[in-house]
């Protein structure tokens, strides 16, 4: 899989989008890319539309932030003040993802109370199971609408869109980290917080140059470095070995 960068200053039609679009396509049909946009481009809605008809995957840095769970428990410790190990946590998701479901014995490990929300009780109730006979560690798999998100510190979104959080009685307080795409709860009696973004610090000395840090959203830049299809653990090396820190949630 190979990335292609796109970045130009040059005014956009919609002849030259097409061609963009359709020239990009035709890479993929050769060899698997995906596409990284300058931050110039990255925000153009019709250009987005464009690659996106073609079945390309455009990165956002979506990919990357879902490596970065306990990481961003850690940081909402700190921030807070609270020790990581008397935060209540809830994941909601409903859509069976490896990347997270590899996080969750680590996240169970190190916090008081972990939950996760999901309409489909039956297709995680074995992970329960399991993490209580092999860890000893309770987790509870619920979809209660009225009691589930009440008394949470920290709410892990997954992928609920905005209208399905709606659904759910929210802890007044609580953190909101919207994982798979940008969410803004609000209501009349919400005083917390939505995190839609992340900023991350790395040593990229040996893969790039000042001026595709100058052109591109940080959170792209690595993303397109590492992006494969891979194990969370050797992925997770890579962080490691990249020293990735997470230096802000917004």
């Amino acid at each position: 899989m190979r990335t292609v960068y796109i970045n130009t200053k040059e005014e956009l039609n919609k002849r030259k989008l097409k061609r963009i679009a359709k020239k990009l396509y035709k890479m993929n049909r050769k060899e698997e890319i995906v596409i990284a946009l300058s931050k110039n481009l990255e925000e153009n809605e019709e250009l987005n539309e464009e690659i996106s008809s073609y079945g390309l995957s455009i990165l956002n840095g979506r990919w990357l932030f879902k490596f970065l769970l306990l990481e961003i428990l850690e940081y909402l410790s700190k921030e807070s003040g609270k020790e990581i190990e008397t935060l209540t946590v809830a994941i909601l998701i409903d859509k069976i993802d490896e990347i997270i479901l590899k996080q969750l014995v680590e996240i169970a490990r190190r916090i008081k109370v972990l939950k996760i929300v999901t309409k489909d009780i039956n297709r995680y109730s074995y992970i329960e199971k399991e993490l209580y006979q092999k860890e000893g560690i309770a987790i509870q798999i619920t979809n209660n609408k009225n009691k589930s998100l009440v008394s949470v510190d920290i709410i892990i979104n997954f992928d609920f869109n905005k209208e399905k959080l709606e659904e759910y009685n929210i802890d007044k307080y609580a953190t909101i980290i919207n994982i798979k795409e940008k969410v803004n709860f609000q209501n009349s009696e919400f005083n917390g917080k939505n995190i839609n973004n992340y900023e991350i610090s790395y040593n990229g000395e040996n893969f790039e140059n000042e001026d595709m840090k100058n052109e591109f959203d940080s959170n792209i830049l690595y993303e397109s470095y590492i992006y494969r299809k891979d194990t969370y653990a050797n992925i997770k090396k890579q962080l490691q070995i990249d020293n990735v820190r997470l230096t802000k949630l917004a």
